[in-house]
């Protein structure tokens, strides 16, 4: 627990030091494609990927389109999506029964699906760029939140069960998770939202934010479910292949894949609402 502890402290401070410095810059950009990277090391080697020249072309793609993602008009991101699949299926057939299907399946989302996830952070820090009713400091707000508020769901998640928890959510994928744990967890980090938008507005922001406050609620408590169910997704793949952690790159969390599994679920979730909202709004 000392070394959790200590871990935590540490992650937040760079967290929030990366948060406060670096939103809306090439190295915040550069930073999750390295975690899209490590996330696709930590799954290829989860799930055995037996042919290294795929897994060390999975986890450069799976880098490579992080940065696509951004920078679109750089790049034929599309085309360069459609040209990787090919190979991974031609690699598949080419090397069976070595790679076989579950193995091309598990690349695929390792290497597109997560990193397509990873990606949404700095798409949502340009989001003022593609709709004139966000300001930057707004978006830089939406990192925080997308981040802050998964962390948080997990951990009032986690202290609310332990005090009140009773009723299993899931007994044989996730035997800690209670129903009075999930809605501690989301209850919390809706309060907690609330006053992060408070303090932010009044102390940040340099125009009143755009979205209204229901919105912010209704964000939060989908957020906050989201976040469970990409906690629960992970556990489902750790159950699966029989280990305990992802990587022990962060001590006493485990890898990127344990510390950040809600995280990726949030991330698409926030871009999808904010989307339709601004198409309603247009």
């Amino acid at each position: 627990m000392k070394q959790r502890v200590i871990s935590g402290i540490v992650l937040a401070i760079i967290l929030i030091g990366t948060w406060y410095f670096l939103v809306d810059t090439f190295i915040f950009d550069v930073l999750f494609a390295l975690l899209s990277a490590g996330a696709c090391f930590e799954l290829t080697r989860c799930f055995k990927l037996p042919n290294k020249f795929m897994q060390v072309a999975a986890i450069i793609f799976s880098f490579a389109v992080s940065l696509g993602l951004v920078y679109q008009s750089y790049c034929p991101v599309s085309a360069v999506i459609v040209l990787y699949v090919i190979f991974l299926a031609l690699m598949t057939v080419v090397n069976y029964p070595e790679i076989k299907f579950e193995h091309l399946a598990g690349t695929v989302y390792a290497s597109l699906v997560i990193p397509t996830a990873f990606t949404m952070a700095p798409i949502i820090a340009d989001l003022y760029k593609s709709y004139d009713f966000i300001d930057k400091m707004e978006c830089k707000f939406f990192v925080w939140l997308v981040v802050a508020g998964s962390l948080f769901t997990d951990v009032f998640a986690q202290l609310s069960g332990m005090a009140f928890g009773k009723h299993k959510v899931t007994p044989n994928l996730s035997p800690k998770k209670t129903w009075e744990g999930c809605i501690g967890g989301v209850i919390c980090a809706l309060l907690l939202n609330l006053l992060w938008l408070f303090l932010y507005n009044k102390f940040f922001a340099t125009q009143v934010f755009s979205l209204p406050v229901w919105f912010y609620c209704l964000l939060s408590v989908f957020m906050s479910v989201a976040s469970m169910f990409g906690d629960l997704i992970a556990s489902l793949i750790k159950r699966n292949y029989e280990i305990k952690d992802y990587s022990k790159l962060i001590p006493g969390h485990g890898g990127i894949m344990d510390r950040f599994d809600s995280v990726i679920m949030v991330m698409p979730l926030f871009y999808a609402m904010i989307t339709l909202y601004g198409a309603s709004v247009a």
